[in-house]
């Protein structure tokens, strides 16, 4: 597992709670993560990750999955470093 989809199940299983099982495909809509929940998400992959998400990136359909947030994280900062 690499840095980007460690802490992305780190922060999601920080989010929703220890008690829900999360894997790569798992619908975080069904799991109840609000808007709020998205943006504690981001922020906090943000911080972990030490950057910044462009504004057209902040859109719910990158976040559904874990795969989905994983992988825009890839493809735009898979260059990141942990702070």
């Amino acid at each position: 597992m690499d840095l980007i989809q460690e802490t992305v199940f780190r922060v999601i299983g920080n989010v929703i709670g220890s008690e829900l099982t999360v894997d790569m495909d798992s619908s975080l809509s069904e799991m109840r993560v609000n808007s709020i929940k998205i943006i504690q998400i981001i922020a906090m992959l943000e911080n972990e990750l030490n950057f910044e998400l462009d504004e057209e990136d902040l859109l719910m359909s990158n976040f559904a999955t874990p795969r989905q947030t994983i992988n825009l994280l890839r493809e735009k900062y898979g260059s990141v470093e942990s702070a």
